[in-house]
C-alpha cells in the first residue's frame, strides 16, 4: 500500500460532511475526535477531512500547522485500517485540544483512532 494521500482521498463534498454530521458516529481520542460513517461502496474506499477550530485558533498558520500534522499521521498510519469489501467510509478528525500538541502526540491519538476504527467495521461485517 502506498503511503501518499491523493485527491481521490480527501473529504471535499458538503453533503457528505452534512451527512457525516446528521447521520456518522464519533468517538474521542484527546486531543483528537473522529466522527465517521460508513456507506455501501463507492467509487472510493475512504474520504478523510480534517478540521482546527478558528474559535480555538485564531491564526491560520496554526489551524494549518495542526491540519498537517493530522494528514501526516493519518498519511502514515492509515493502513491500520482494513476495510470490508463491500463499504466505503467518509472520515472526519476534528482537533479538539486549545493549544497545540506535538507531532507524536497528534500520531498516537490518530493510531488509537484508526486501531479502533478497524475494530469496529470488522466487527460489523462478522455478525
Amino acid at each position: 500500500m502506498k503511503l501518499t494521500f491523493g485527491k481521490n482521498e480527501k473529504l471535499k463534498s458538503k453533503k457528505a460532511i452534512e451527512n457525516l454530521f446528521s447521520e456518522g458516529q464519533s468517538y474521542v481520542s484527546h486531543p483528537i475526535r473522529i466522527v465517521y460513517k460508513v456507506n455501501p461502496k463507492q467509487d472510493y474506499t475512504i474520504q478523510v477531512g480534517e478540521s482546527v477550530a478558528k474559535k480555538k485558533f485564531k491564526h491560520a498558520v496554526d489551524r494549518n500547522l495542526l491540519k498537517r500534522r493530522i494528514k501526516e499521521a493519518y498519511r502514515l498510519n492509515k493502513q491500520l485500517v482494513q476495510l470490508p469489501e463491500d463499504v466505503s467510509v467518509d472520515i472526519l478528525f476534528i482537533y479538539t485540544s486549545s493549544k497545540i500538541k506535538d507531532y507524536s502526540t497528534i500520531e498516537h491519538s490518530i493510531k488509537e483512532i484508526l486501531t479502533k476504527l478497524d475494530l469496529k467495521l470488522n466487527k460489523k461485517e462478522q455478525q
